[in-house]
């Protein structure tokens, strides 16, 4: 009987975090509406997605969702323009998507960025990391996120005139175990 009552108590909780980390697919990264903010630039060519006010993945977190993202039929603020500095970093390419969004200050932020995969010589490549930093009131900020059979990931903080410096991140892990599922 008890094993019983371990496995359902284990299946409701990954229940949770399956619905969890499915929301975190279908629900658009939501801009802080008071506070202290910074601007965050992403470009990417997969999926990034924020977690504001936690050093943690928690797809639970008010405000957590899809930041931008390169395949259609996902949530997304692709495209929003805050009149950031335009950067000195060159990073073209046809498949990427931009965005400027507003994040949280003076707490940490982090973001998760996954991408779908490519195919290369008979091999399938997929990329997925977390970092997570605390953003500082009023400054502008350059994350790429891109997949090419490797993960590049790169924050910089920029300048009034684009030129861009880098900023001290920190792998993330999950808040719960159960937002892996």
């Amino acid at each position: 009987m008890r094993t019983l009552l371990v496995a359902a108590i284990g299946l409701t909780l990954s229940g949770c975090g399956n619905l969890a980390n499915v929301r975190s697919y279908s629900t658009p990264y939501a801009e802080p509406t008071s506070g202290d903010t910074a601007r965050m630039r992403v470009i990417t060519n997969g999926m990034a997605r924020g977690v504001p006010a936690r050093g943690c993945v928690d797809w639970n977190s008010p405000g957590a969702g899809v930041m931008a993202v390169a395949q259609s039929g996902f949530a997304s603020r692709n495209g929003q323009n805050l009149g950031m500095p335009v950067s000195h970093t060159q990073v073209q390419a046809a498949d990427l998507v931009r965005t400027e969004l507003k994040v949280p200050a003076n707490q940490p932020f982090t973001v998760n960025f996954q991408s779908q995969g490519n195919v290369s010589n008979g091999y399938s490549y997929s990329c997925q990391q977390s970092l997570r930093f605390t953003p500082q009131a009023g400054k502008d900020y350059e994350l790429i996120m891109l997949e090419s059979g490797q993960c590049l990931m790169s924050l910089q903080r920029l300048d009034t005139t684009g030129n861009p410096s880098p900023v001290a991140v920190e792998p993330a892990r999950l808040c719960n175990a159960s937002d892996a599922l």
